[in-house]
């Protein structure tokens, strides 16, 4: 709710700053996108402003159809992978792309991804299983016929150290 609250706000200011021709070089970028309905029908409020945006998409989640079949009918929306590992929320979860059997070392007990960075710092993640999990939710994000143009982290998990860093780098380049 508090992003939905956020996304309004900043519409609000940009679109009085557009009327008056004083509108600020900005990169707006909304986040999360993907997570749930009311996020996606906040982007889908924004896009209808005609205002330039970036929405990056966590393709791990649940409702990232919905912002898929948004994002088509907006082609000027610049469109990411939200590189998903964590699950934040307590009675709202989601966990990996290639299913928890698939990569162990990246889900708690009763198979979501971890709700913090701490805790996923903390679980004993195996690298190749990230790797395998990254590559599964960009190569999901591709398949959904969007046009990708940049990953970035969710909870900076995927830039949180330099061996995650050099993961994202590499997969950035390999799916370019």
């Amino acid at each position: 709710m508090k992003f939905i609250f956020k996304a309004l706000f900043l519409l609000l200011i940009c679109s009085q700053l557009s009327a008056q021709n004083k509108l600020p070089g900005l990169l707006i970028r909304l986040d999360d996108i993907g997570m749930n309905h009311s996020v996606n029908m906040a982007m889908q409020q924004v896009a209808k402003t005609g205002m330039p945006f970036s929405a990056s998409v966590q393709f791990a989640c649940p409702w990232y159809q919905e912002a898929v079949e948004i994002l088509k009918k907006n082609p000027q929306v610049s469109v990411g992978v939200h590189l998903t590992l964590t699950s934040e929320w307590k009675n709202y979860r989601w966990g990996p792309v290639l299913g928890k059997e698939a990569v162990p070392s990246l889900v708690d007990k009763v198979g979501y991804f971890h709700q913090s960075t701490g805790d996923f710092a903390n679980s004993g993640y195996k690298m190749e299983e990230v790797e395998r999990e990254l590559s599964a939710q960009i190569e999901r994000a591709q398949a959904s016929g969007l046009k990708i143009t940049y990953i970035d982290p969710h909870m900076g998990v995927a830039l949180s150290n330099p061996t995650m860093r050099a993961l994202t780098e590499k997969l950035a380049r390999k799916y370019k």
